[in-house]
C-alpha cells in the first residue's frame, strides 16, 4: 500500500500543556507503563454522537486534514423492528451498541448488544479488538480512555474494553481524557490505542445537531483532536514508526436533539481513515464500521482469523461489485413518498452480465420494486422504517433487492410477486467445485420462496439452496461441476405477496479443485503450455518477442489510465478426440522494487482475432477501479468446446491499467500468465 506523508495537523501543543503523570488517570493502583513492540501503531477515536454531514459543514480543519489525506464515508447502523427473529431484530441507535459493533468489528445480531442495558452481551465469543490483540499476542502494548464508563469499566454491565487490556481509564470528563491521550501518547509507547471523547453527545441531546453549539462542540473536538494528533507528531520516534489514525462515531442525532430510533441521522456514522498504512481514496461509498476492527488488525501486524466471525475488511481493500457499478445510473423516486424527493436510489436496470427475468410478474405496483431492483441502504430503508430493512448492515453501496411488501402497496394485475435475478455465466473449465458466495437479508413470510439455482452450460436450472426462514448475513454454496462442464449460472428467485423481502449483495464467485496444465510458464505476458498425448497434441503460443508489453497511457478524469493490446495467443488443438479447451490468465502484483500495486488495478476485455464456431471469449473483466476484480484473480481469456477446439485459434485482449492519480511515478514490471487447460 503506498505510503502517504506524515499528517500535517492544525493545531499545536505547547510545552508541558496537559501533560500530568500517567498514574493521575489509573482506575485501579499505579498506572503501568506501557512498553509497545510494534513500529506500526494505531489510534481510533471516538466522537459521540457526532455527524459526519455537520462535520464537513463546520470549521473543523483537524478532521478535515485527515480525510484529505485518507478515506473517508457514511456507515449506517441498524435498527429496532417489529421482527420477532434475532438476525432481523436490530438495536437502538444508543452508545452501547454503536460502541459494540465499533470496537468488536461484528453487527449487533452477534455481539447481543441492543441498547445501554448491555444486557446478552457475548463479549466472550466477540471481544473488541484491543481484548483480541492482547490474546493473540501479548507483546502488543493496548491503551484505552473513556469519558462514557461503561466502555472501559464495569459501570452500568459495560465492559466493552476489558480489564485484560494494558491500561484502560474512565476519565469522566474529556478534558481528563485528552490529558490521558496526550501523556500515554505522546510520552509513552502504546501499539494500539482508543479514545472516547463524549461532549459532542451532550451538545447533541442539549440543543440538536442542526443548533450552533452542536457545531461549536463539534469544533472545540477537532482542535482537542489537534493537540492528541500533535503529541504523536512531536514523539521522538515518530519518524520511525507508521501511524493510522481512525476517527468514528457510534450513532448520530436527530436536528432537534436525541438519538435511539430509526429516523437515518440518528442511524448515521462514519469511518475517517488516514496515516501512513492508509491508501488516499477519499470519499469512499462502500465502508462500515465494521471495517475499523480488521484494519486495526492489519496495522498490527494480525491475521485475522476467519473463525473470529469479523463482519468488517480492512480499509482499502477491495470490497465493490457488480452492483456498485451502477451508482451512475440511479435516479429519484417515483412512488415511494417516503423516500425524500431528490435522493438517488434505484435503478431496475441489471448490471453488465446480469439479467432480471420478470416474466412472472404480473403488471403494474409500485414501481421502484417490480422485481428485483437495484438500490442504496438509505434509499430503500426510508420506504418503510421498522420493517427490518435497516438491518441490512452488510450491504454496501449498491444493493440489489426483491421486496415485495413495497411492491404490493400500489394496484396491480393478478398474481403475485414473481422475479429472478440471473449472474452471468461463469467459467467452471476444468474445476471440480463451484464457490457460490453473498451477504443477504431475507425475511420470510409463510407464502414467500428464495432460492438459488444453478445452470450448468445452458441447462436446466436445478435448486442449491432454499431459505425457508428469516435469515442475514453471508452464506456459501458450494456445487459439485460436472464433467466437461464450462459455464455455471446461478439465478436468485423470489416470489411472494405483501411481506417481506430478500436483498442481496457482495455476491462472489469461485472454482476449486483446477485440473492441474500440463504445464505453465510465467514470463512477461506469455506462457507455453504443451500437453503430451498419444495422438495430436494441445498446445499454446504467445505472439512476443520477449521484451514486456508497454502500457501507454496518463491523466484519465480523475485517474490514470494505461492501455496496451496482448500479443496475440494462438491455441492448436490436433487430438483426435477431446471435448474442449480453455485458456485463463492472471497477473502478478506490479512492482518498481520499492512501490507496488496490486493486479487487481488491471482489465481486460477479451476479443477473437477471427470469429469460429465454438470459440467463445471470456468476459469483459474490469479493474478494482471499475468494480471489477480485475487479473488479482484467474480470469477466462477464450474457451472452446469439442467442435471449435480443433485446429488454431487465435484470441488477443485489450488491457487497461487504471490507477489512482497520485500513484508515485516509476516504471512498473509485472508477470501476466496464461494457462492451458484441457477439458475432458
Amino acid at each position: 500500500m503506498r505510503k502517504i506523508a506524515h499528517l500535517a495537523l492544525a493545531g499545536s501543543l505547547a510545552a508541558g500543556t496537559f501533560l500530568v503523570p500517567a498514574a493521575a488517570f489509573a482506575a485501579e493502583g499505579d498506572a503501568p507503563v506501557l512498553q509497545g513492540t510494534r513500529t506500526d501503531k494505531t489510534l481510533v477515536i471516538g466522537l459521540d454522537g457526532a455527524r459526519l454531514d455537520k462535520i464537513e459543514a463546520a470549521s473543523t480543519p483537524n478532521l478535515h486534514a485527515l480525510m484529505q489525506r485518507g478515506t473517508y464515508g457514511h456507515s449506517l447502523l441498524y435498527a429496532t423492528s417489529d421482527a420477532p427473529e434475532v438476525s432481523q431484530r436490530g438495536a437502538q441507535t444508543v452508545s452501547g451498541a454503536g460502541w459494540s459493533t465499533i470496537l468488536t468489528g461484528v453487527w449487533t445480531d452477534k455481539h447481543n448488544v441492543r441498547d445501554n442495558s448491555f444486557a446478552g452481551k457475548n463479549y466472550a465469543q466477540y471481544p473488541s479488538f484491543l481484548d483480541r490483540l492482547e490474546q493473540v499476542d501479548p507483546s502488543i502494548a493496548t491503551f484505552a480512555a473513556s469519558t462514557w464508563a461503561p466502555i472501559t469499566s464495569s459501570a452500568s454491565n459495560g465492559d466493552i474494553v476489558s480489564a485484560g487490556i494494558d491500561l484502560r481509564l474512565a476519565t469522566g470528563s474529556d478534558v481528563k481524557t485528552e490529558q490521558a491521550a496526550i501523556t500515554h501518547l505522546g510520552t509513552q509507547n502504546p501499539d494500539v490505542s482508543f479514545i472516547h471523547l463524549d461532549d459532542i453527545d451532550g451538545a447533541g441531546h442539549s440543543h440538536g445537531a442542526d443548533a450552533a453549539q452542536y457545531t461549536a462542540e463539534l469544533e472545540v473536538q477537532d482542535a482537542r483532536i489537534g493537540r492528541i494528533l500533535a503529541a504523536i507528531e512531536a514523539r521522538p520516534s515518530r519518524a520511525a514508526e507508521n501511524w493510522n489514525v481512525i476517527v468514528t462515531a457510534d450513532h448520530g442525532h436527530l436536528p432537534t436533539g436525541g438519538h435511539g430510533g430509526r429516523a437515518q441521522t440518528e442511524r448515521a456514522t462514519f469511518v475517517i481513515a488516514a496515516g501512513d498504512g492508509i491508501e488516499a481514496r477519499g470519499r469512499q461509498e462502500n465502508l462500515a464500521i465494521t471495517d475499523i476492527a480488521p484494519t486495526v488488525m492489519r496495522q498490527a501486524g494480525v491475521t485475522v482469523d476467519p473463525a473470529w466471525g469479523l463482519d468488517g475488511t480492512s480499509i482499502g481493500d477491495d470490497v465493490t461489485d457488480d452492483f456498485d457499478s451502477l451508482r451512475p445510473a440511479l435516479s429519484g423516486r417515483v412512488d415511494e413518498t417516503g423516500v425524500p424527493a431528490g435522493t438517488l436510489g434505484f435503478t431496475t436496470t441489471p448490471p453488465s452480465g446480469w439479467s432480471v427475468d420478470n416474466s412472472a410478474m404480473p403488471s403494474g405496483g409500485v414501481t421502484e420494486w417490480r422485481g428485483w431492483s437495484f438500490t442504496t441502504q438509505p434509499f430503500w430503508s426510508a420506504a418503510e422504517p421498522g420493517q427490518a430493512r435497516e438491518n441490512f448492515t452488510r450491504g454496501r453501496d449498491v444493493i440489489a433487492v426483491a421486496d415485495s411488501d413495497e411492491w404490493d402497496d400500489k394496484s396491480h394485475g393478478a398474481g403475485k410477486f414473481d422475479s429472478t435475478l440471473v449472474t452471468p455465466a461463469y467459467s467452471v473449465a476444468g474445476k471440480e467445485q463451484a464457490v457460490l458466495s453473498f451477504e443477504h437479508s431475507y425475511r420470510h413470510d409463510r407464502v414467500q420462496v428464495a432460492e438459488v439455482l444453478v445452470s450448468f452450460d445452458g441447462g436446466a436450472p436445478v435448486q442449491v439452496a432454499a431459505f425457508p426462514a428469516s435469515d442475514n448475513g453471508q452464506r456459501t454454496i458450494v456445487t459439485d461441476v460436472p464433467a466437461g462442464t464450462r459455464t455455471a449460472q446461478y439465478r436468485f428467485h423470489y416470489s411472494g405477496t405483501n411481506d417481506w423481502f430478500w436483498a442481496l449483495d457482495q455476491v462472489r464467485f469461485a472454482a476449486q479443485g483446477e485440473t492441474d496444465p500440463a504445464g505453465s510458464e510465467g514470463v512477461a505476458l506469455q506462457a507455453v503450455v504443451e500437453e503430451p498425448v498419444a495422438e495430436g497434441r494441445l498446445s499454446m503460443t504467445v505472439a512476443s518477442d520477449g521484451a514486456p508489453v508497454t502500457l501507454e497511457g496518463g491523466l484519465d478524469g480523475d485517474h490514470l489510465t494505461y492501455t496496451a493490446a496482448l500479443p496475440v495467443v494462438s491455441v492448436s488443438d490436433t487430438r483426435l478426440e477431446a471435448a474442449g479447451w480453455a485458456v485463463s490468465g492472471q497477473s502478478t502484483a506490479f512492482s518498481t522494487g520499492t512501490t507496488t500495486f496490486g493486479a487487481e488495478q488491471l482489465g481486460w476485455t477479451p476479443r477473437l482475432v477471427l470469429g469460429k464456431p465454438g470459440v467463445v471469449v471470456g468476459q469483459r473483466v474490469s479493474s478494482v477501479l471499475g468494480g471489477g476484480a480485475g487479473l488479482s484473480v484467474p480470469q477466462t481469456l477464450v474457451g472452446a468446446d469439442a467442435i471449435g477446439r480443433k485446429g488454431t485459434s487465435d484470441v488477443t485482449a485489450d488491457l487497461a491499467l487504471e490507477l489512482p492519480a497520485d500513484t508515485a511515478p516509476g516504471a512498473y514490471g509485472a508477470t501476466l500468465t496464461m494457462s492451458l487447460f484441457p477439458v475432458d
